[in-house]
């Protein structure tokens, strides 16, 4: 819920920037997210993220870990910051579109002192997440749009998100300074043992991120800030992966770690059922998204923007992909070096297949090849994933009830098909459409006999009792 609460909010700002902006000026701005971005997963290195291994395994000794992730972290972001200053000096400002200082600035200041999250999702803090998340995107979103209300500038947009992240570090070093004198230290440092769990795991996420963000420097470099503009609204769905599959995998991971441990088969039982949840939640979303492309991007972000729906429609296809995630199992038993390879492997053919697409596609020739990429590394992982648990092809996965959730999908799609929600409807009609394959969706699942269908529709009935529990 904190993670939907907060990418809702992301998916917000874009919505009121193109209003503000011109399209040329939101694609300077994008340029400045998609730089800034790229630094801040490279210079993170997947280090904070490591706290959901090392805490739950050793809660005793939770304070070293948070203490040497920071530190690690701040070196880390120095020398990457300063190499990639360097580089852009060396290509004269080319290299971060003439953001080189301001993306330097804003990305050490974003990524250091940054593990509040982890560290409370591995102590099984979710409401303090809900509530640290949330308050700094709300801050960030206010002080974006306003800035941009004010100024219609770009570059003014940049400092003050620069600004806002100085003011973030800050109360984040009083915040852990107040902690940490309240806690006894105890437990050892255990360098050895996170930097032998980073290196290949943050090296893998490097690579994630750079092949991610590769069509955006594509389309960049080779056909300018409109395109971009276009290509960002495109894959506009992107956080939603991050609330329905990464919220499940940050989660489960702890879980596998302290409750799997005893034989490799309790590890996979738990992670295969997750499989068919995060099926269930990205499948689904998908096909009502593929549906109302259109009318969504012209009532959201006007009809200067139905370039990027084809873009849009094309890069849902990813959600299969994204709808298994091998890098939890492999986490789980410290096995991330396959990580690492096949992330590089999905980044040469990317970049190699962009060069062959865009030229003759434009912008979707690079999403055709970041799907591409994505597909053979999920192949790869899942040839790894067999060999790491010792297991055959069927037993990887559930693949019946994985197979029911796709029938389910395609049947419960019928009910959109025709132009009646939105032509007899409007954007009302989407809202409607919308509800309706839901519904749909859920019955057929539950009619097919999906275990985590049913479990679903029990949590979702005792959600408000839950809740109203935990506040009180």
């Amino acid at each position: 819920m904190a993670r939907l609460l907060n990418q809702g909010l992301i998916l917000i700002s874009p919505i009121i920037l193109v209003r503000l902006l011109t399209v040329e000026d939101f694609g300077r701005y994008r340029e400045f997210v998609l730089y800034a971005t790229l630094l801040i997963s490279i210079s993170g290195f997947g280090i904070n993220s490591s706290l959901l291994r090392f805490v739950p395994d050793s809660p005793d000794g939770g304070s070293r870990f948070v203490s040497q992730s920071a530190a690690l972290t701040f070196a880390s972001s120095f020398l990457i910051v300063g190499g990639a200053l360097l580089l852009d000096t060396v290509f004269a400002g080319a290299l971060l579109g003439g953001f080189g200082i301001q993306v330097a600035i804003y990305v050490l200041f974003f990524v250091n002192l940054d593990f509040w999250e982890f560290l409370w999702l591995a102590e099984k803090r979710s409401f303090a997440v809900l509530g640290y998340t949330t308050t700094r995107l709300v801050a960030r979103i206010a002080v974006v749009t306003t800035t941009a209300a004010l100024t219609k500038d770009v570059m003014a947009i940049v400092w003050s998100l620069v600004a806002l992240e100085s003011i973030r570090l800050l109360i984040s070093a009083a915040g852990w300074r107040a902690r940490s004198r309240r806690a006894k230290p105890q437990g050892e440092y255990r360098w050895r043992d996170q930097l032998q769990f980073c290196l290949p795991f943050g090296g893998a996420l490097i690579l994630v991120a750079i092949n991610k963000s590769l069509g955006g420097l594509f389309v960049a470099k080779l056909l300018g800030p409109v395109a971009l503009a276009h290509y960002s609204i495109g894959v506009y769905v992107q956080p939603v992966i991050t609330v329905l599959r990464n919220s499940l995998s940050d989660v489960l991971l702890p879980e596998m770690v302290t409750k799997g441990r005893e034989t490799l088969e309790g590890k996979m039982a738990l992670w295969r059922r997750s499989t068919v949840v995060a099926s269930i939640a990205l499948i689904g979303t998908g096909v009502v998204l593929a549906r109302f492309a259109e009318p969504l991007i012209r009532t959201f972000f006007s009809e200067k923007y139905l370039p990027a729906v084809a873009i849009f429609q094309l890069y849902l296809l990813v959600f299969l992909r994204e709808s298994i995630d091998f890098a939890v199992p492999l986490r789980a038993i410290d096995r991330t070096g396959p990580i690492l390879r096949s992330n590089l492997l999905a980044l040469f053919l990317n970049a190699a297949l962009m060069f062959a697409l865009l030229p003759r596609w434009g912008v979707l020739g690079a999403v055709g090849a970041f799907l591409i990429s994505r597909g053979v590394e999920g192949i790869y992982l899942g040839y790894e994933t067999m060999r790491a648990y010792r297991i055959e092809l069927r037993a990887l996965a559930p693949w019946g009830d994985l197979l029911k959730v796709l029938a389910a999908a395609g049947l419960a799609a019928l009910v959109l098909a025709g132009s009646f929600w939105t032509e007899q409807l409007g954007l009302i009609g989407v809202v409607l459409g919308g509800a309706a394959y839901v519904a749909l969706f859920a019955l057929l699942l539950a009619l097919l006999r999906v275990p985590e269908a049913i479990a679903l529709l029990q949590y979702i009935r005792a959600a408000p009792t839950f809740v109203m529990r935990r506040l009180h």
